[in-house]
C-alpha cells in the first residue's frame, strides 16, 4: 500500500483540530486541559498570552499532522489498512504515550511546578483531576478515529 503523506498530514491536522476543540469543552465538566497554553508557555514568555496561544496552537496542530503521518506509516508497515478501528487502537496507544510524557516533560517545563503558573500534571494528568486520564485517553482515541477515518476516505475512497 502506498503512503500519501499529504493526506496523512491533513488527516492528522483535522484530528488535532477536533482534539483541540474537545479540550476547550472540558470546562463544562470543571476540568482544565489547556494544551496549547502548556505547549506555548514552554517556548514563549507567559506574560505575552497572545503569543503563547499562537505558538501553542500552531505547534499542537503541526504535531497533530505529524502524528497523522506516523499513524499511517506504522499501520502501512504492519500491512493494516488505515481506518477507524485501527484509529481506535493507535489513538489509545497515543493517549498512553502522551499521558506518560506529560508527567515526564513537566519536570523540565519552566512554568510547571510548585509555586509556578501551571500545576504539575503528573502521569496521565492525574494531579489535575480524577477523570483527567480518561479524558486524555478518550480524546486521543477520538483523534485516531477521526484522522484514520478521514485518511481512509481521502485515499481509499
Amino acid at each position: 500500500m502506498e503512503i500519501h503523506f499529504l493526506m496523512a498530514a491533513i488527516s492528522g491536522l483535522v484530528g488535532a483540530i477536533i482534539l483541540t476543540l474537545l479540550i476547550y469543552l472540558l470546562p463544562i465538566f470543571d476540568y482544565d486541559l489547556d494544551i496549547p497554553y502548556l505547549i506555548g508557555s514552554r517556548f514563549v514568555d507567559i506574560q505575552n498570552t497572545k503569543l503563547v496561544y499562537t505558538v501553542g496552537i500552531i505547534a499542537h496542530l503541526l504535531v497533530g499532522a505529524g502524528w497523522g503521518i506516523l499513524y499511517v506509516i506504522l499501520l502501512t508497515a504492519m500491512v493494516v489498512t488505515p481506518n477507524w478501528p485501527a484509529g481506535i487502537l493507535w489513538g489509545f496507544a497515543h493517549g498512553i504515550f502522551v499521558g506518560a510524557m506529560m508527567g515526564i516533560l513537566a519536570d523540565t517545563h519552566p512554568n510547571i511546578g510548585k509555586g509556578k503558573a501551571i500545576a504539575h500534571p503528573g502521569i496521565m494528568g492525574r494531579r489535575w483531576g480524577a477523570a483527567m486520564p480518561y479524558f486524555i485517553l478518550g480524546f486521543h482515541i477520538i483523534f485516531g478515529v477521526c484522522a484514520m477515518t478521514l485518511y481512509h476516505y481521502l485515499v481509499l475512497g
